[in-house]
């Protein structure tokens, strides 16, 4: 019942700050939340054309509830995950009706972050899809559609160009220097600040989801083990690669006792810091591309603006990746490897091919 409170709780914190912000008038939040009924068990699911299950990243636990809901929910209910990660396939085993399993993965703040990435299993009807981006549409969000993979897409993309940021630091430049490198190439903010505000605890599961199911090319770095062991989770521990006081934050510079380095300043060029990150989400965004993840590069475009906020004056990642050519990417790549002497920096074939070719990602 304390979790209960706590949602409600959350719920009023939101519509009020909708109420402050002018968003809404102070009748219609009072409306909104009077909708809201909390319950410590399935009593009134019977009745729900959607239930949406957000329990805690934890599989066995998905597919308890996934089981329990298809026992009790209409034969024609959609039931929908919003997991960051885990197997809507695997999930979904308990289920009679497969069909109308989907995976609907709100991106954090909800309230505020405009993606939904909608995730099909090889059972997802085509109906569910289409009635599921119709209800995402109508509540403000903008979607996009994946086939269920380790990751999805966005994460998948994302959690290699944060742990990039984490092999920078090790090899001995500074977090701040890498956030701010980051912001002035255009990220509302840098990758450390990111992870702080994602939770820290957060991004070292899904890191070693990947790193489970893809093997050394997607390795997490070891500091995120260290800030994991430390308890230092971000914003919501008030200290992770900051000190959060507030609206206020401040470098934790506690982080480099941890690291065998020190912080010391190195010789790696500031292009090669940037490049090393975003080369690294291109390279995923292809293989992606390549397994059929997604089936069209704006799918990767309109998801990265979307949902982590890649500066959109950039078109997104993949325009972003022809602007600057295929080519010279799958080099630097090549030069990052030899360098490394790391895996993680080797070009998939799609990105080889495209390079051979001397074609971009959009034909």
């Amino acid at each position: 019942y304390q979790a209960l409170g706590k949602g409600l709780a959350h719920a009023q914190e939101v519509y009020s700050h909708a109420v402050k912000k002018r968003k809404l008038k102070p009748a219609q939040a009072i409306k909104a939340m009077a909708l809201i009924s909390a319950a410590a068990d399935y009593s009134g699911f019977g009745n729900s054309d959607l239930i949406v299950e957000a329990v805690v990243e934890d599989i066995k636990i998905k597919k308890q509830v996934f089981a329990e809901l298809s026992s009790v929910a209409k034969p024609d209910a959609i039931l929908a995950s919003n997991t960051s990660c885990l197997s809507i396939t695997e999930m979904s085993e308990g289920v009679k009706n497969k069909e109308r399993v989907i995976g609907m993965h709100f991106f954090n703040p909800v309230h505020r972050m405009p993606l939904i990435e909608l995730i099909r299993t090889d059972k997802t009807s085509a109906e569910t899809v289409a009635t599921m981006a119709e209800f995402s549409r109508r509540i403000g969000k903008t979607v996009i559609v994946v086939n269920d993979s380790c990751g999805f897409l966005i994460n998948r993309i994302l959690i290699p160009y944060l742990n990039e940021a984490g092999f920078l630091l090790e090899d001995g430049i500074g977090f701040e220097r890498v956030d701010s490198i980051m912001l002035r190439f255009g990220m509302p903010m840098g990758p450390f600040e990111l992870m702080d505000e994602i939770g820290l605890d957060v991004g070292y599961k899904v890191a070693h989801l990947l790193e489970a199911h893809f093997g050394n090319r997607m390795k997490a770095c070891s500091i995120l083990e260290n800030v994991y062991q430390q308890k230092w989770f971000g914003k919501k521990a008030q200290k992770g690669f900051y000190i959060h006081k507030g609206k206020r934050k401040l470098p934790n510079n506690e982080i480099y006792s941890l690291l065998d380095v020190g912080h010391s300043t190195t010789n790696i060029r500031e292009d090669d810091i940037l490049n090393r990150m975003l080369y690294k989400m291109i390279n995923e965004a292809a293989m992606c591309m390549e397994e059929n993840v997604c089936s069209e590069p704006s799918d990767i475009d309109i998801g990265m603006i979307m949902g982590t906020g890649f500066p959109p004056f950039r078109a997104g990642l993949l325009r972003y990746a022809d602007t600057v050519g295929v080519g010279k990417i799958t080099d630097g790549l090549k030069r990052f490897q030899d360098g490394t002497n790391s895996e993680r920096f080797a070009p998939c074939n799609y990105l080889l091919e495209l390079s051979k070719r001397k074609e971009a990602f959009y034909k």
